[in-house]
């Protein structure tokens, strides 16, 4: 599953840098907002204690020593719309807390 999960997020980026030539041209934007573990409803399906024995082995492997937020992943995104980020193209994003 995870080896899944990885594949998927890595096509995700080689995607980023192959629509970044073919789109700046036309003045697209294209970049990778990359989360880490975000404080969602994603684990809802493991039962609580698993859940939690797995995110406290994620957390403890962060500099941030805590899961993030939707809503600073969210911060992010909203930056890299933003005529802020006008010159921002192929970059990756990590939002991961370290």
């Amino acid at each position: 599953m995870a080896s899944l999960y990885s594949a998927t997020k890595g096509a995700l980026i080689s995607l980023v840098r192959c629509w970044t030539s073919a789109l700046g041209p036309r003045n697209i934007r294209v970049n990778a907002l990359v989360p880490g573990p975000i404080d969602t409803n994603f684990r809802d399906f493991m039962s609580e204690s698993f859940r939690q024995e797995f995110e406290a082995g994620v957390v403890n492997r962060l500099s941030s020593g805590r899961m993030g937020t939707a809503e600073e992943a969210a911060a992010v995104g909203l930056f890299l719309l933003s005529d802020d980020a006008s010159f921002v193209t192929g970059s990756q994003y990590f939002v991961d807390g370290g």
